[in-house]
């Protein structure tokens, strides 16, 4: 945690870091955002078969974040074991859907710093823009389920997909965003690499980065197929396919770096 805090990014750019499955910790303009951080092995409770292939890269006690933002209330996004530890919240603000915020306060999160953002709501809050997306919830207990859009003040943006079906309503609801994180596993009511897409192709990000493929052998595929598929559909988007911790920095665009990727 102490290397992403310390990462230097200018006022104009934004980063981003991997930590598997479908959670990124996200940095600009002051601010660290983090989104469905899943830092535990909780989920082998449940079942054994989706036991962690690799370690959590970020001890919860460690984490730090501003912001703290859950899509729905599965283990691996919403996990109690990663926010049970979790040392900053009084200070932090947690961000989700209803039932997910209902959920949060169970875990001991102060009533006062939960903000719920439903899809098709958004708020400002400490100066980020963040937009609830529709998502198409894989089963009845994630009805709320929500993707989520964030606009940082120097216009840098990222759109995390959260869980989702595909669905006509999914890609007339896709924003735009610089950035668009996308669920690739085609597995219990998800996108499959070819759902997801078409809907990057709606989004018409500049960067496109898979997630939600690597940390479970029973829930696992193969990004580059993603990435191939890519290539054929809209080759100026660009596939980031990212190592677990690997920064990625962008900024606007300019003559010379077009992408602006770093």
């Amino acid at each position: 945690m102490n290397q992403i805090a310390s990462h230097p990014i200018s006022q104009q750019q934004a980063a981003l870091w991997f930590l598997g499955q479908s959670g990124f910790v996200i940095r600009s303009c002051g601010l660290t955002v983090v989104i469905d951080p899943y830092l535990s092995d909780s989920v082998s409770k449940v079942s054994a078969k989706l036991t962690r292939l690799y370690p959590p890269p970020i001890d919860p006690t460690e984490l730090k974040a501003d912001l703290f933002i859950v899509t729905h209330d599965h283990l691996d996004h919403l996990d109690p074991e990663t926010i049970g530890p979790y040392a900053y919240k009084e200070s932090t603000l947690f961000i989700g859907p209803r039932l997910a915020c209902k959920k949060l306060k169970t875990l001991g999160i102060p009533s006062g710093n939960i903000v719920c953002i439903d899809s098709g709501c958004g708020e400002t809050v400490k100066g980020a823009r963040i937009d609830g997306i529709y998502a198409a919830p894989n089963e009845a207990a994630v009805l709320d389920t929500a993707g989520y859009r964030i606009e940082f003040e120097n216009k840098r943006s990222v759109y995390h997909s959260a869980d989702t079906g595909f669905s006509p309503l999914l890609l007339d609801c896709a924003p735009s965003a610089e950035t668009a994180l996308v669920c690739i596993n085609g597995l219990w009511g998800n996108l499959n690499i070819e759902q997801a897409a078409e809907l990057v192709c709606r989004i018409n990000p500049r960067f496109a980065i898979p997630h939600h493929y690597d940390l479970m052998r029973l829930n696992s595929v193969r990004p580059e197929i993603f990435e191939y598929q890519m290539q054929y559909l809209n080759r100026q988007i660009e596939v980031k396919i990212l190592p677990v911790l690997k920064p990625f920095v962008w900024s606007e665009p300019d003559p010379i770096h077009p992408s602006g990727s770093v």
